[in-house]
């Protein structure tokens, strides 16, 4: 069974939550070159991700339904880009971007469910995949830090992280 955009199902998410993940990611239709997201080694172009962020006219307060809608376009490429791979050059480009993380496998099997094309598999590994990056780095975190923050948002945006990682990673700062 697949559920295309647009589908009618039950839901916990609010109307406008919902729009946004489930239509407004899909309507643009333009086709993004996987190069100009993710190079040759595995490492995310930033830039091709916050080009695409959009903010209000007035200020600098981020325009969350255009920014969503441009996005779409690229998680489209790297959805098809990484649904293609087979499991072995899964492994072989993009292992060790996450060795760092206490359930490595996690990764494998979440290609399996993106492969399975079963929207439960999916869903459900996309929540798993938060929840483990989550806790590695919080793990992280704590090397610097004393209290961990509660919200992935404010981890993220953590003067801790941006130490460790260096402060282009953090791009949530300049959101």
């Amino acid at each position: 069974m697949e559920i295309l955009p647009g589908d009618s199902m039950t839901t916990c998410l609010s109307p406008l939550v919902h729009d946004l993940i489930c239509n407004l990611g899909f309507e643009l239709k333009e086709i993004c070159d996987i190069n100009s997201i993710v190079t040759q080694n595995g490492e995310v172009r930033w830039k091709a991700i916050t080009d695409r962020v959009r903010y209000e006219e007035l200020g600098r307060s981020l325009d969350y339904r255009r920014s969503v809608q441009q996005l779409g376009p690229v998680c489209e490429a790297i959805h098809l880009h990484i649904s293609a791979l087979t499991r072995a050059q899964f492994e072989i480009q993009y292992s060790p971007w996450y060795q760092w993380t206490t359930y490595p496998e996690l990764f494998l099997e979440i290609l399996d469910a993106l492969q399975s094309s079963q929207p439960a598999a999916v869903s459900l590994g996309v929540m798993k995949l938060a929840s483990c990056l989550e806790r590695a780095l919080g793990d992280v975190f704590l090397l610097v830090g004393k209290e961990c923050p509660f919200l992935l948002r404010d981890l993220l945006a953590s003067a801790e992280l941006a130490q460790v990682f260096g402060h282009a990673v953090n791009i949530l700062e300049e959101l």
